[in-house]
């Protein structure tokens, strides 16, 4: 039968334990939880069954916690997951507060994508968004469909962002150089990029 051989206070987080079974981590655990369960060192029990006591007592905490981070603004799934792997939540626990915020719409990634489209789209292209919301773990479908139910002027954008950098610039040709490759850099199209260019340098 496996034994519990320690229970340690968490370094960073003191009212969380970290619990070790056989000599090896098994689970991060609050104070809470190893006292209403009664966890102790030395301790037999079933995998399976402390799996399920650990399950039943943490995942209101978590679901608590979770409730409280997508509230202060929306957040992305792999944002929420990264919150709770942070605070040493078990994959289980974490899967089931995903599952319960996706239910209730507090997870969102279309929307959360969409969202952030509409903050960002007269600084920044279509190719670098679309970065910044995979690196945000949003996937590449959702990012599609987000982008599908916005209205994006790329051109006019471009056009907005290439005004600002060369705004008490002189108008030549290095200079026309550099916006087309800042344009490029701020994820605009070639063809935006050369609209933009070519209105601003070609206006004399």
């Amino acid at each position: 039968m496996p034994k519990i051989t320690l229970i340690s206070v968490q370094t960073k987080n003191k009212n969380r334990c970290n619990l070790f079974v056989d000599g090896q981590f098994y689970a991060g655990v609050s104070v809470e939880s190893v006292i209403t369960n009664r966890l102790k060192v030395g301790q037999e029990i079933d995998r399976e069954n402390l799996s399920r006591v650990i399950f039943e007592t943490e995942r209101s905490d978590a679901l608590k916690k979770a409730t409280e981070y997508v509230s202060k603004s929306l957040k992305t799934k792999k944002q929420v997951k990264d919150y709770l792997t942070r605070k040493g939540y078990s994959e289980d626990i974490i899967f089931y507060c995903i599952d319960k915020l996706k239910e209730y719409d507090y997870i969102n990634d279309v929307e959360y994508s969409k969202r952030y489209i509409s903050s960002q789209n007269k600084t920044n292209g279509k190719r670098l968004l679309e970065y910044k919301l995979m690196a945000k773990g949003v996937n590449k479908q959702d990012v599609f469909s987000a982008f599908g139910d916005c209205e994006i002027d790329g051109k006019f954008n471009a056009k907005l962002v290439a005004e600002k950098y060369v705004k008490n610039k002189e108008r030549s040709i290095e200079v026309k150089a550099k916006t087309y490759r800042y344009l490029i850099s701020r994820g605009f199209s070639y063809d935006e990029a050369n609209f933009a260019v070519s209105e601003l340098f070609n206006e004399d």
